[in-house]
């Protein structure tokens, strides 16, 4: 365990004197274990990244809500806008290969109190990500694959069940089982997990190779022809292709960069997330090359895929088709006997909904993208929980690891009430899939900061970790800080100002982004205050790098 103090007894740039004694954590070590590989960790964040969902957003509401937008350029903007940020989490975990994130990184760096506020303002949103992508299991991957098999079978029935599954209790029932699943295999062990996670990743990927290789030799004309038999095929009319153009009011305009620009949210969405496995630092073996390759490589692994299957998804169906349907309304899809939009997935295999066993490819593989938030973001959490405890700032029984698991399992049994708490409120239309990101990046910004302040504020921990570069003399840390914070603050501005999804459009986000903030800091003070009353100084934990 690192300490914070010099040979005189003061932490360095934090002006607070070493802790006398033992007791400053509730024990010396975590009880987890370095379990996670060099490719569990890339995987982990790449499905957190989450590639099938990230083209299917933009391909749903980039053509139709930001007309003359390129969803390819906007891909590479997000891809720029990310990468700083990615570094700068490899960086701390290389540094300080612990569990619990930023939390670790801000409240050694910038003072307690910011580091309990960002890790607060992560589970808040990790937590309403736990439940919107077990939402996500029915309503874009169960649902679209029965439809598929529906028309490549020709039995109406498995068309009405992906309805059914699509209404608001077939999300919640279907969303429900698989965290309770997930509650299941965390309750068993990380490893378990990850061997889970990699075969699924595989399969998701084979999915993607589908989609690539059906339309790259596809022609838009078959798309077209086989769109209407697609339709037909489910009980709709024929020539259902112009059909949806007639039937929308969309209008096309020629390309625009303010468009692109503005549309760059949903890429961001995606891509900003290749740093979750900051959280699990403690459980990942050789820190320091598994964080740098999982993190910023896994966003351009991302991008390449992202970028690719956008231009060739719109090469095969037409960008002003993508616009028509992603405009249409639930009464102007009725005709079409479409209850739900499609995603670029069922149109990809609407092209080939003859083939069974492309069908199948590609409907079940896109089930793997749909859900993966969901465990990614119930893992970091529960890590959240356990550094809180350690530095007692939760009872000491959110500490436990089983020794048989190596898992906290009062951790996991929280955050599976957290996550289904989200679910309910995603199904009541009270929580929306991108409504937190604004609050989410605020997160970003204060470790930004702390990275260019890092190698002053903590410059013994700094010179003695394997990332003590330097350029020109300045360390390279801060000049990444330095470049992650200016993006990071232009994409507070993005989703400031979008004008779809924009928090200036929504006043109810804007005081629940407030309120995170605020209520963490009114938290943690009177954790603090409390825990003093009893005798205990939890300000003396931060004081040294928390136990591995």
């Amino acid at each position: 365990m690192a300490d914070l103090s010099t040979s005189g007894g003061q932490a360095p740039g934090l002006g607070i004197a070493r802790p006398a004694g033992a007791g400053t954590f509730v024990r010396q070590a975590t009880g987890l274990v370095r379990q996670a590989s060099t490719l569990d960790t890339f995987i982990y964040n790449t499905n957190n990244q989450n590639i099938g969902i990230g083209v299917a957003f933009m391909i749903l509401f980039m053509p139709a809500f930001y007309a003359g937008s390129s969803m390819a350029w906007a891909t590479l903007i997000a891809c720029a806008l990310s990468l700083g940020m990615s570094t700068v989490y490899a960086f701390f975990v290389a540094a300080m290969p612990r569990s619990g994130g930023d939390y670790v990184y801000i409240s050694r760096t910038l003072g307690p109190i910011w580091g309990f506020i960002s890790s607060w303002n992560w589970l808040a949103w990790m937590s309403a990500y736990i439940g919107i992508p077990a939402a996500y299991f029915a309503q874009y991957g169960l649902a679209g694959l029965f439809r598929l098999l529906g028309a490549a079978t020709g039995n109406t029935s498995l068309v009405h069940l992906g309805d059914a599954v699509y209404t608001p209790w077939g999300i919640f029932v279907s969303g429900t089982l698989l965290i309770v699943f997930f509650a299941a295999i965390f309750s068993l062990g990380v490893r378990t997990y990850f061997r889970i996670q990699n075969i699924c990743f595989i399969i998701a990927m084979v999915s993607l190779v589908v989609a690539v290789v059906v339309s790259l030799f596809a022609t838009h004309g078959t798309f077209v022809s086989q769109f209407d038999g697609y339709i037909a095929a489910i009980g709709g009319p024929h020539h259902a292709y112009n059909t949806v153009l007639t039937s929308s009011r969309y209008a096309p305009a020629p390309f625009s960069w303010k468009e692109t620009l503005l549309a760059s949210t949903w890429p961001l969405f995606i891509v900003l997330y290749s740093i979750t496995s900051s959280f699990i630092g403690a459980e990942i073996k050789n820190a320091r090359r598994s964080q740098f390759i999982s993190m910023p490589v896994s966003v351009l692994y991302t991008t390449g895929w992202m970028l690719l299957l956008v231009l060739l998804v719109e090469r095969l169906t037409g960008y002003t088709f993508l616009g028509a349907i992603g405009s249409l309304t639930a009464r102007q899809l009725a005709p079409l006997k479409l209850s739900f939009i499609p995603t670029y997935n069922e149109l990809v295999g609407a092209t080939v909904f003859h083939n069974l066993l492309l069908v199948l490819l590609l409907g079940v593989g896109f089930i793997f993208w749909t859900y993966v938030w969901l465990p990614i973001n119930f893992l970091a959490s529960t890590r959240i929980l356990l550094a809180w405890a350690l530095d007692r700032l939760l009872p000491e029984r959110v500490a436990y690891v089983s020794e048989r698991s190596h898992t906290p399992i009062v951790s996991i049994m929280i955050v599976a009430i957290l996550g289904e708490l989200s679910l309910v409120l995603y199904v009541l239309n009270i929580l929306t899939t991108i409504s937190g990101i604004f609050g989410w990046v605020l997160s970003f910004v204060l470790v930004s900061v702390a990275a260019i302040l890092f190698p002053y504020r903590l410059p013994d921990v700094f010179e003695g970790s394997p990332v003590s570069w330097r350029f020109a003399g300045l360390p390279v840390i801060t000049l990444v800080g330095v470049v992650s914070l200016i993006s990071m603050i232009i994409v507070e501005a993005l989703y400031w100002i979008d004008p779809v999804i924009g928090v200036a459009l929504s006043p109810l986000f804007q005081r629940v982004t407030v309120g995170v903030i605020v209520s963490g800091a009114l938290v943690y003070l009177g954790i603090k205050w409390l825990q003093a009353s009893r005798g205990v100084r939890v300000e003396r934990a931060f004081r040294e790098i928390p136990p591995e």
